[in-house]
């Protein structure tokens, strides 16, 4: 153990070193005369607990404590005092001290037992104090999800609402025969077109369910990616003109062409959405060895620069399309996001308000490393372990918890996991691929980040996607 020990006696000190001199378990101890020299020495060294007298030249009582908290805040202070006041004993341990002992009345014995209970204590109160305010988080995140999912499904009632109205409408003129050959034309046209936008709501709420479920699987074939987003560009040339530039020789990649098909529609949906009616849309696809980037870009309204890190959340709309009354669900961008994070892939937008954006995905020609072993996430503290399962199970991966290390010998190995989260606490990799099975391939081990933050977990998967 790291002492710190503030005491102005060098009687009293000596005294403390000798209580704390054990072979079999040694203790390190520094020893500061006054409150300026240890306001000095604790910026930048690693002491497990601090010992403090409550009577140096350079302060006393109470305040002293106070001025002590303040430089050092997360460490645990134990105070050991010639006074033997009650009264300043309450209000120490009240204002946050570990123990306040007396000199005299301890001994070697009491003296260790004390600081290691102090010890443990305050590592117990981190804890629960990150813990709470995790709960905090997570309580916000409901709060504002609850709100989300109520506009959405406001939203989605007036977006359905339009669509079905035009079907219905010109359904009935044709069954009568009133329209003329080319209004009949127009009509159906009409009705295909509104038949494709709900299609393709349709499309994004079963998505978000699956996603949230944790139950997104993805079908990997090899397919030409320039083909499809062509299919894709073409299905928008009645809209808008767009201009598709490719200077990838090899086009062929393992994905999901489904889901890839949804993003590709999902971004050139965006760009018309967003931009003049009289504005070319630009779709360029490049790309090397291992992976293609497809580029969409647009002349449109943009996004302000302070929401442009929101931009993938669930339900995030942009505040300039809010006020401009543009309709939206707020899943697209999500979607895309989470597909192409389970491609191993990843995606980012640059955008100036009222100039344009352009929105980039990267996807790795190797295909989808998660497309059906998912990961496992290894921890016995059930906040932490949910916490990063949430994370991670929003993002449409499947996950498997795990509370203590024995169970790792439980895994399938028709299923073995892609990536094993753990506590830090536990995180000892030579222990934990001993309880793996044999017949499973070790997974990389890797350590749940603090407040399980979903982009941090993702981006640890795309580097073992992209060093596989």
């Amino acid at each position: 153990m790291n002492i710190l020990l503030v005491e102005d006696s060098q009687t009293d000190a000596a005294l403390v070193q000798r209580f704390l001199r054990d072979d079999r378990d040694p203790h390190d101890v520094r020893v500061v005369r006054r409150f300026a020299d240890f306001a000095v020495v604790v910026e930048g060294n690693s002491f497990d607990i601090v010992l403090l007298d409550m009577t140096l030249p350079d302060g006393e009582g109470l305040d002293l404590y106070q001025r002590a908290r303040e430089v050092a805040p997360t460490l645990p202070i134990v105070i050991l005092s010639a006074r033997a006041d009650e009264e300043l004993a309450l209000a120490a341990v009240a204002a946050g001290a570990q123990d306040y002992l007396l000199k005299g009345h301890v001994d070697g014995v009491t003296l260790k037992r004390a600081l290691r209970y102090a010890v443990e204590r305050n590592r117990m109160q981190r804890r629960l104090e990150n813990g709470l305010a995790e709960l905090e988080h997570q309580r916000a995140n409901v709060i504002r999800l609850n709100a989300q999912k109520n506009e959405l499904i406001a939203t989605l009632a007036h977006d359905i609402r339009g669509p079905l109205t035009a079907i219905v409408g010109f359904g009935e003129m044709l069954a009568e025969g009133s329209l003329e050959r080319e209004e009949s034309i127009k009509a159906a046209e009409t009705i295909v077109r509104n038949g494709q936008r709900l299609s393709t709501l349709s499309d994004d709420v079963v998505a978000l369910s699956r996603i949230e479920l944790g139950e997104l699987e993805l079908d990997i074939e090899q397919f030409d990616f320039a083909a499809l987003v062509v299919e894709e560009a073409e299905s928008r040339l009645t809209q808008r003109p767009i201009r598709f530039v490719c200077d990838a020789d090899d086009t062929m990649i393992l994905g999901d062409k489904r889901r890839l098909r949804q993003s590709i529609d999902n971004l050139l949906g965006n760009a018309v959405k967003y931009s003049p009616n009289d504005s070319p849309i630009v779709v360029t696809l490049h790309g090397n060895s291992r992976s293609l980037t497809l580029d969409v870009s647009d002349r449109g309204i943009g996004i302000p620069s302070a929401e442009l890190e929101k931009v993938f959340d669930r339900f995030a709309r942009g505040s300039n399309a809010r006020r401009a009354k543009i309709a939206g669900t707020g899943l697209g961008l999500f979607l895309v996001r989470t597909f192409v994070e389970r491609h191993g892939g990843r995606i980012s937008v640059s955008s100036t308000p009222d100039v344009g954006s352009t929105f980039s995905i990267v996807l790795p020609r190797s295909g989808a490393g998660l497309s059906v072993r998912g990961v496992v996430v290894l921890a016995s503290d059930r906040n932490m372990r949910e916490g990063a399962a949430y994370e991670l199970r929003t993002r449409g991966i499947r996950v498997r918890e795990l509370t203590a290390v024995d169970e790792l010998a439980t895994l399938d190995p028709t299923a073995a996991p892609f990536a094993i989260f753990v506590d830090a606490r536990i995180a000892d990799g030579d222990r934990l691929r001993a309880l793996i099975p044999q017949s499973i391939q070790a997974p990389p081990i890797v350590e749940i980040p603090s407040h399980f933050l979903g982009d941090e977990l993702v981006a640890a998967l795309r580097e073992i996607t992209e060093a596989q």
